[in-house]
């Protein structure tokens, strides 16, 4: 069952346009540069919880049209951008801890979809080479980074299905070797690739 709704309608009912963390503001531009995103961090109000959400718009970056406007439920706005069949996509999650969000922006599309259940948090997101599967690198809250690897066929259609996810964590992913494995750093000077599919 997705609960966004639920998500949406507690970080709105908390929301203070006035509270915005001063210095907090960022623009980070599309890798093609046409689109930008503006990020600014907010206090929320909840009595007796020290909660951030993230205000996200996006705009075309030529003509300055406001293609999507949304809160994420924290402080940090993990994103990826990737291309798919010309489709470009931007890859976070409204809901921190668990959420998958993907942004069509080609079409001005968005979905998004939690169990909220303090799940997997996508921090990095790694699309093969033939943009059939996407590696999402990050952790649950407090525990080791590890890797999951997603169908990636129809992107808006959430949750993304898994493929495989590895039973090795304390690492990070560097990126696709080809389209069955991953290279993973797990020090500094020590790299490995790994077969997943």
């Amino acid at each position: 069952m997705n609960y966004i709704d639920k998500i949406r309608d507690e970080i709105r009912r908390y929301f203070n346009p006035d509270a915005e963390i001063h210095g907090s503001e960022e623009l980070i531009l599309s890798p093609n540069g046409n689109y930008k995103v503006k990020t600014c961090i907010f206090r929320q109000t909840k009595p007796g919880c020290n909660w951030d959400v993230t205000k996200v718009d996006i705009d075309e970056a030529n003509q300055s049209k406001l293609l999507q406007s949304f809160l994420v439920d924290g402080g940090t706005f993990f994103h990826s951008w990737v291309t798919k069949n010309g489709i470009e996509y931007l890859l976070c999650a409204e809901d921190l801890c668990g959420g998958q969000t993907v942004i069509d922006l080609t079409n001005n599309k968005m979905l998004s979809y939690t169990e909220n259940d303090n799940g997997f948090i996508w921090t990095k997101h790694l699309l093969s080479p033939d943009e059939k599967f996407l590696a999402v690198f990050g952790c649950g809250w407090g525990s080791p980074f590890f890797v999951i690897v997603y169908h990636f066929d129809d992107p808006l259609d959430l949750p993304l299905k898994v493929a495989y996810e590895p039973e090795w964590v304390g690492y990070d992913v560097v990126g696709w070797v080809d389209n069955k494995s991953l290279k993973v750093k797990k020090s500094a000077d020590s790299e490995e690739s790994i077969i997943c599919l």
